[in-house]
């Protein structure tokens, strides 16, 4: 197959995108509001398509656009570690366009957000199939450009609030993670190959690697979410829905989670970082981030912003399986990043399905609805489940991978196993209150005047509820072509 097709997933997204950003045109109509769905679907479907058929069938070479200078060009690459994203991205843009369709009625301005919308996914794309740090940069800081007017999709005081902090933080980190970007391409590195490239030059001095390695760290770590500069994820939670979904489970978080392993495992490689004092102080950060975010999560009343604080902590689980600097470690923090986008996404659907048809976005409003909503409850069950660890379901599988891992790299990863534990029992905690609330409020409960007017939304939000809680479930029993896959991505065998 030709290079040129991993310009396809990148460029068509686009140009669809152009299609609803043009209000004159006869589909951005009110009145053609299903011919409009209908048309985003189809593009995101063959969209999809085209990102599944690299997956499937990846091209052996590399495509380069243009170069800067000798070592800076901008190139596309399919390696194992892309195609895992692709296809994670693949699968769940789909299933968020479709529940898009009902909750964005309620929001307004539908035409603005699907071709915001259609851009993030080519962008995104673009971050998956990136084959070196400059393409990977570039597309990453697009990102933050064209996911702001969808966090800032109300326009609202509130939306332009967290809008500002999410463009300073995501400023702050560009700058940080720039000097890694310039370091590595003084020095000839910057290309992608698993144990890194900057590891063949032993005259660089080891302070200024482990300081260009940790400054990275802390820049991508700002779209990760790493405490302290964490504030941006919990104050996005007043974008619609779709959107804070996609930011938690595929958009922006996880590709600083992918730039991280990226930076640590494909450019500056595991063996100048294995003992020294960066990997001890980020390994330091992720812990503190796990602890911190599931404290915060069970402390949160505001039903997204629990579960922003519950992402904070799930992203840095993977982190903490990336700087374990072992083969092991990172099939953890692989499997775990998958795991954690299934169960998420579908937790910030079921919390958005309870605001699109109850506009209540507080735990103590809602006492006894679950009788009213069964299956967006039955749904955010298995999820929440799923979150917990119960066997075998995702996040199980995702703890038990980083677990074996953490177990077999003293001393730092014993460490891990108890801030692992810790934040277990904060989950579980968190979770089950939520349950609690909905289906026990107490003796003599009103629940027919609690459940009046409330209903399950419609089958375009219920399918991918569905769809995606099943999948939480029963992710453990049909994860192993997955994880032999996760095996061979360690083994630089893809």
């Amino acid at each position: 197959m030709s290079e040129r097709f991993l310009l396809l997933p990148i460029l068509f997204p686009a140009c669809a995108a152009f299609v609803f950003s043009v209000p004159a045109l006869p589909l951005n109509r009110y009145r053609l509001r299903f011919w409009k769905d209908l048309a985003v679907l189809a593009a995101v479907l063959a969209n999809s398509g085209l990102l599944l058929f690299l997956v499937w069938s990846p091209p052996a070479g590399t495509l380069t656009l243009f170069r800067l200078s000798g070592n800076a060009a901008f190139a596309l690459h399919l390696d194992g570690l892309g195609r895992s994203f692709a296809a994670l991205i693949a699968v769940l843009w789909p299933l968020t366009t479709l529940y898009a369709f009902e909750y964005m009625e309620h929001e307004g301005r539908e035409s603005r957000f699907y071709a915001w919308f259609l851009m993030t996914y080519g962008v995104v794309s673009g971050i998956a199939l990136s084959g070196n740090l400059l393409t990977l940069y570039f597309f990453y800081e697009v990102m933050t450009l064209t996911t702001l007017p969808l966090v800032m999709h109300s326009m609202d005081g509130r939306a332009r609030y967290a809008g500002r902090w999410y463009l300073m933080y995501s400023v702050g980190g560009a700058a940080l993670a720039f000097i890694p970007l310039a370091f590595s391409l003084l020095h000839g590195g910057g290309n992608f190959a698993l144990g890194g490239t900057l590891g063949s030059w032993p005259q660089l001095p080891v302070n200024i690697l482990l300081s260009t390695y940790f400054l990275g760290f802390t820049g991508f770590g700002v779209k990760a979410a790493v405490f302290p500069f964490h504030g941006w994820l919990p104050a996005a939670s007043v974008a619609p829905t779709p959107v804070t979904a996609l930011l938690h489970a595929v958009a922006v978080v996880k590709a600083g989670v992918f730039a991280i392993i990226r930076l640590t495992w494909y450019v500056y490689g595991p063996e100048p970082l294995r003992g020294t004092w960066a990997q001890t102080a980020a390994f330091a950060m992720a812990c503190l981030t796990i602890l911190y975010g599931s404290s915060m999560a069970l402390a949160a009343h505001h039903l997204k912003r629990r579960f922003a604080y519950s992402t904070i902590s799930q992203l840095s689980y993977i982190l903490l399986g990336v700087l374990l600097l072992t083969p092991e470690g990172l099939v953890g923090a692989l499997t775990h990043l998958t795991a954690h986008a299934v169960m998420k996404i579908n937790l910030f659907f079921c919390v958005g399905a309870i605001l699109c048809r109850t506009r209540r976005e507080y735990l103590f409003d809602m006492r006894g609805i679950a009788m009213g909503m069964p299956w967006t409850f039955l749904a955010l069950l298995g999820s929440g489940l799923a979150l917990c660890g119960l066997p075998p379901a995702a996040g199980f599988m995702g703890k038990w991978q980083l677990g074996i891992a953490a177990a077999s790299a003293p001393p730092l990863g014993y460490a891990g196993l108890v801030v692992i534990g810790v934040s277990a029992v904060l989950t579980v905690l968190y979770v089950f209150s939520i349950f609690g609330t909905a289906l026990m409020p107490g003796k003599n409960f009103d629940f027919r005047a609690a459940n009046e007017g409330v209903s399950d939304p419609s089958a375009r939000m219920l399918l991918p509820m569905s769809l995606l809680a099943a999948a939480a479930v029963l992710f453990g029993l049909y994860c192993g072509p997955m994880l032999r896959f996760f095996d061979e991505i360690a083994a630089g065998k893809l």
